[in-house]
């Protein structure tokens, strides 16, 4: 070390006195005024006293981890913990840092991350007990002495993971923060975590490759690296550490983020894990004076206006891919302080979040306070390179929304979920993704909830159009095609098929058509199948945790919420359908699952094949329903057309005289004749939408 201010420290190395140059050292970190390390100290009593008035919920759990972890006792339960447990493990004596409960290594990889030393840190500044610090201090030790850093990376050490070893760079130094003046940090334990953080810092250099360029472990071992660099500027590598991150993190904002602000990974769990490392960087860049790199500052305002039009009208992220069901608030919270941002406080809290307070301070508490709610400049979003499209009705609590997936597979976070779709309406989720549920393969529900038929998708007999392998691998994988996205003020439309029937011997081109039809508050889902051979085509329905009946009279479905809202699913040929209930489960957090029902209709058919179904959300209290039949298309000259060419569908309301129709048009190429009509109605185009009153007739041509 070779520092401004520690002259002291040097002075009695050279008189050969090891014990006041480590006294010299605790006294130098626990007094210098410089790094700022997220909030100041002189603010604690402000921001303690602001966290017991509007984060009550987040300081209690705080203060509950921290007595857990007093008694060695460890249940990972923070919103953000990427691997959640339910499942206390308590150790007797020493803890077993390479501990692997219940076959899932990811138990282990959580508890050497450390995140529970930050609470342990909140606990002491919020009640000066002097337990919590001792117990932060005396487990650092112990995990130091007896986790050595290995002579090369490896993947093989649960404690020494590269990203690990990143995350934990992060959670020691916020940690030290909150502990620096307790004297439990005795001037030998911080003299040995400085040496471990070297070592870390150093084992972070060395373990870099193409794969991560492109992977959230790039970001998150690179985001520690940084802050390490930040913390530690009297390291002699401090400089080369905060280049090089700097330099890495740059190029993973441009190999991990689309231009719309989504994480390529096809996870909005991973995508906010990013999202946290860049913000911290830039963070930690403004409050030292240091430059903030451009693109590390676009991919943080890309990213967050990624989840302000991603976040369902509760304010949480969709359950794509390996995700949770987090609220984003927090995330928004943050980045409306970080960027002054009035339209991103406009999706947030209406005060800093529990985490927030301590990574901002009395500073952040002031300037959200300033910032003046502004509302979002688009309703509806299409994530276009990532093919992710969120449709929404207005930005109320009580608002329709869905998100459709038809694009890449985001590699080993994505699953096999092309073409599915979410439906949340009236302050409740209606149809979701199952989730994730564990990382190991020990458990053969993880692999279930990967494939295709545990999402609101199509099958066609009964294959796999992504093949999953296990926790990780895939073998032959759909890709996206025939993607449209139309959007104005009265409705969202939005098709997609995808290229995993293409191998069968007959080659079936699925494709889905989602009509959003904002002011009537319903969606119309259009499946069809081109091909020419029988084949057996399958839609699954997931549900949230509503019960649900079936009426075999018209086919239709709905849920069973005497209290929320409810969700009518009336498919406009119910004869063509075989119709089966099916027990399953919904993992809306890690190592956590429910039973929850779906829903399949089959169709057993030879050629080009449609389904075509009325989506009707109905809001608390009311079970009012419309009716759906199928009616004729005609060409121009009255011809009546077939079914594989175009069909349409008449939806009658509850109130007299209000009814809906719907045409659309399946056949490809160049028809014989552009224009289309039905029930006397003539239209230009692919895809129309009729409403009629008793008084009035509106003609929207979508497509």
């Amino acid at each position: 070390m070779e520092a401004e201010g520690l002259e002291a420290v040097q002075a009695a190395l050279a008189r050969g006195d090891e014990e006041e140059a480590y006294a010299a050292l605790r006294s130098h970190y626990a007094t210098r005024t410089s790094p700022r390390l997220y909030y100041d100290a002189e603010d604690t009593d402000v921001l303690a006293d602001y966290v017991r008035r509007h984060c009550s919920e987040a300081m209690e759990l705080a203060l509950r981890t921290a007595d857990e972890v007093v008694g060695q006792t460890f249940v990972f339960q923070f919103p953000w913990d990427m691997e959640r447990t339910n499942i206390p493990v308590t150790f007797d004596g020493l803890i077993r840092w390479d501990e692997v409960p219940d076959h899932d290594v990811e138990w282990a990889y959580m508890l050497n991350r450390h995140r529970y030393w930050i609470a342990l840190g909140q606990a002491y500044v919020l009640t000066g007990e002097e337990r919590f610090a001792e117990t932060l201090c005396r487990q650092m030790e112990d995990w130091i002495d007896r986790n050595p850093v290995p002579a090369r990376p490896t993947r093989e050490n649960v404690a020494w993971r590269s990203i690990e070893a990143g995350l934990r760079c992060g959670n020691w130094i916020k940690a030290f923060k909150y502990i620096k003046d307790s004297s439990h940090l005795t001037p030998k334990r911080l003299a040995k975590m400085l040496i471990s953080l070297h070592e870390h810092g150093e084992y972070i250099v060395a373990d870099f490759n193409d794969w991560k360029r492109t992977s959230n472990w790039g970001v998150l071992e690179n985001h520690g690296l940084f802050g390490l660099s930040v913390f530690a500027p009297e390291f002699k590598q401090a400089m080369k550490w905060r280049a090089l991150s700097v330099v890495r993190l740059n190029e993973t904002t441009r190999l991990q983020v689309t231009k719309e602000g989504m994480h390529w990974e096809q996870s909005p769990m991973y995508h906010n894990e990013v999202l946290h490392c860049y913000a911290d960087t830039m963070s930690l860049c403004r409050k030292n004076s240091l430059k903030v790199e451009p693109a590390i500052e676009d991919a943080v305002r890309q990213m967050m206006y990624a989840d302000l039009y991603m976040a369902k009208p509760n304010g949480h992220q969709p359950m794509q891919g390996d995700s949770d069901d987090n609220d984003l608030r927090d995330m928004l919270t943050a980045g409306a302080v970080l960027l002054r941002d009035g339209v991103l406080k406009f999706g947030a809290y209406d005060h800093l979040d529990f985490d927030s307070v301590w990574n901002y301070g009395s500073e952040g508490i002031e300037a959200f306070a300033a910032l003046e709610v502004q509302p979002p400049p688009h309703l509806s979003f299409p994530f276009r390179q990532s093919g992710n499209y969120a449709m929404r009705s207005d930005w109320e609590r009580d608002a329709l929304y869905a998100y459709f997936h038809c694009g890449f597979l985001g590699g080993g976070h994505g699953h096999a979920d092309m073409l599915h779709f979410d439906l949340h309406a009236y302050g409740k989720d209606l149809l979701m993704d199952a989730g994730r549920y564990n990382y190991s393969d020990a458990k053969p529900l993880r692999r279930s909830l990967k494939q295709c038929s545990a999402h609101n998708t199509t099958l066609v007999d009964g294959i796999d159009f992504t093949e999953i392998l296990d926790t990780w691998g895939f073998g032959r994988v759909a890709h996206p095609t025939d993607v449209t996205w139309i959007s104005k003020p009265g409705f969202d439309y939005v098709e997609g098929g995808h290229t995993g029937y293409r191998h069968l011997p007959d080659r079936v081109d699925p494709l889905r058509r989602i009509i959003f039809v904002k002011n009537a508050g319903y969606w119309i889902l259009i499946d069809s199948f081109d091909c020419k051979e029988e084949h057996t085509f399958t839609q699954y329905f997931h549900f949230a945790l509503d019960d649900i009946a079936v009426n075999h009279l018209d086919g239709s479905c709905q849920t069973l919420d005497r209290a929320g809202a409810n969700l009518c699913i009336i498919p406009a040929h119910p004869e063509r359908l075989a119709t089966t209930v099916n027990d399953g489960w919904i993992s809306y957090e890690y190592n956590r699952v429910l039973p929850n029902r779906s829903l399949t209709y089959t169709c057993r058919a030879k050629g080009f094949t449609s389904m075509i179904s009325l989506l009707f959300p109905q809001p608390p209290g009311n079970d009012a329903r419309p009716t759906v039949e199928p009616i004729d298309v005609c060409d121009h000259s009255g011809k009546q057309v077939s079914a594989a060419a175009a069909e349409a569908v008449r939806i009658r309301f509850p109130d007299p005289g209000i009814e809906h129709l719907v045409v659309i048009r399946h056949e490809t190429g160049a028809p014989s004749h552009p224009v289309l009509q039905a029930d006397g109605v003539r239209f230009l185009g692919n895809v129309a939408l009729i409403e009629r009153s008793s008084t009035d007739e509106c003609i929207t041509v979508i497509k």
